[in-house]
């Protein structure tokens, strides 16, 4: 994908349910992951990471993370897998580490707030706009999902995420 040179775009999201989700102006990698997601697992429940076959989405792999839902006292993260543009992005792959470690601001930037309501609603998220939490390079926009999934079919355990990262003049990395 690639913007007008010039075009700020401006921040947009939704949370809720892949239908509403894909009716948004999605880059075509992103819609190609919530439509597979949304096809995932068993009718009216949660997917769960045992139906996630990595071979069925070779072409998205490398703007993939999956993150695990820690329930301890409080809600954490912990970047469980980094995708290969994800650890470019980094300039290191952040695989095993909280997000609370890796990001410094993590709790005061609404990253974590949308973390935590695709786990406690059980709704996917979707952003646009400028990066949150990533200090990356040249990059000025971000388009994110964030995909719940549920070992049991209910309790998110674990959260699919994708992202695609464009630079000033709109080239995607």
């Amino acid at each position: 994908m690639k913007l007008a040179v010039g075009n700020t775009p401006r921040v947009q999201g939704v949370v809720g349910h892949p239908d509403i989700i894909l009716a948004q102006g999605l880059h075509p990698r992103v819609r190609a992951i919530v439509a597979h997601w949304a096809t995932m697992g068993q009718q009216d429940r949660l997917p769960g990471r045992q139906h996630l076959d990595p071979r069925t989405i070779p072409r998205l792999l490398p703007n993939v993370w999956l993150v695990d839902v820690e329930r301890s006292r409080a809600l954490r993260f912990r970047y469980r897998l980094a995708g290969t543009r994800i650890t470019r992005a980094f300039s290191e792959d952040p695989t095993g580490r909280h997000l609370d470690e890796v990001h410094q601001d993590f709790g005061s930037n609404g990253v974590a707030r949308y973390l935590e309501e695709v786990v406690e609603t059980g709704l996917a998220s979707w952003r646009s706009g400028k990066p949150a939490f990533w200090e990356l390079h040249d990059f000025t926009h971000i388009e994110r999902v964030y995909l719940p999934l549920a070992a049991d079919g209910e309790t998110v355990d674990m959260i699919l995420a994708f992202s695609i990262f464009l630079d000033r003049f709109g080239v995607e990395f």
